[in-house]
């Protein structure tokens, strides 16, 4: 079985094309392509389709296993989402993008109350020292109690 790094690898290859060139290509650091090839780090879908166009392969090439007895090797959404139609991948992608951007809508909510109760926490303990500081200053201002008074 071959997994998907090496079938990038093999595409790059056979178009006789470097690690660099691709990676620029693709946006992503040398580094990383080479892991991906090797196995060595996981590929997110997002990336994997990036990279199917620039080495101008269809998903379904880079998912092509030799060994066709051994159908484990490739997650089966993996599989179904590179068998759609490119208007069905293209409605998944702006799907995808849509409920993204609502997460982080309700995610800067939720940081933005978050920041409101700190900012609130601080200016109560504000209040708080500065009532404090001026107790001690109004006891710096008084006299003595006479127990303590110079004689």
């Amino acid at each position: 079985m071959l997994m998907i790094g090496e079938n990038i690898r093999q595409a790059r290859s056979a178009q006789q094309r470097s690690l660099a060139d691709v990676a620029k290509k693709a946006k992503i650091s040398i580094a990383t392509l080479s892991r991906i090839e090797n196995g060595k780090q996981t590929l997110e879908l997002g990336l994997f389709l990036t990279l199917a166009k620039v080495l101008d392969r269809t998903p379904n090439d880079l998912l092509e296993n030799d060994d066709p007895a051994d159908g484990n090797g490739v997650d089966p959404l993996v599989k179904k989402i590179a068998a759609f139609e490119t208007d069905q991948r293209t409605q998944l992608w702006r799907e995808l993008a849509a409920s993204r951007r609502s997460q982080k809508v309700k995610n800067r909510r939720v940081q933005i109350h978050q920041l409101s109760q700190q900012v609130e926490e601080l200016l109560a303990q504000i209040d708080f020292m500065r009532d404090e500081l001026e107790n001690v200053a109004r006891k710096l201002r008084r006299p003595p109690p006479p127990a303590f008074a110079l004689k």
